[in-house]
């Protein structure tokens, strides 16, 4: 888990203390669509996972991105 959370901290380009697991993907200092598409994009480079743009949008934490990864 940690790993991850380091990951989406790169993507947000903040410190890994800025974040947790509950935080709101869409509530972190940051936040775009171009985030939101690098997320994407990041997940499928580093786990292999393919995540469609409606999977994304369902979810709400980064636990939840974690978890799309982690099926």
């Amino acid at each position: 888990m940690e790993k991850f959370l380091e990951l989406m901290a790169e993507v947000y380009d903040l410190d890994v203390s800025e974040i947790s697991m509950s935080s709101d993907i869409r509530k972190i200092e940051g936040f775009s669509s171009l985030i939101g598409f690098s997320i994407i994009v990041t997940l499928e480079d580093e786990y292999g996972v393919t995540l469609t743009v409606p999977e994304f949008l369902e979810c709400q934490t980064i636990e939840d991105l974690y978890n799309k990864v982690n099926k």
